[in-house]
């Protein structure tokens, strides 16, 4: 957590660190995203669509923190999700991909799992 408390320091940003749970931090307060599966270590691509899903959220909020809470519940929620209907992390992709396109509002609303420090 030092290494992005220093680029908080340095560069005024949000700054996300993604595991199990994720936590994003600003400066001034962080957060803790709980949503996810362990399986989707195992699917190459998701930390690229990570940073393509914060950025797409990024450019379209003023609130960057925000922005990045939502884009990382929002995919681990649809790995979260996906999981319930895989095999495997073959499957598990494809799944996560449908979920991006189809997750409602109110199955977002309903899975979110976030908490504040």
């Amino acid at each position: 957590m030092s290494a992005a408390k220093y680029l908080i320091e340095k560069y005024q940003s949000v700054v996300c660190i993604s595991g199990a749970t994720d936590i994003i931090m600003n400066g001034n307060e962080t957060y803790f995203v709980d949503n996810g599966h362990p399986m989707m270590t195992k699917v190459t691509g998701l930390g690229c669509s990570a940073s393509a899903i914060v950025g797409a959220c990024a450019a379209v909020s003023e609130n960057k923190t925000e922005a990045t809470i939502a884009a990382m519940s929002l995919l681990g929620m649809a790995g979260e999700l996906a999981e319930k209907i895989s095999n495997g992390p073959g499957s598990l992709q494809v799944n996560i991909l449908d979920k991006l396109w189809n997750i409602s509002e109110q199955e977002f609303f309903e899975n979110v799992n976030i908490s504040k420090k």
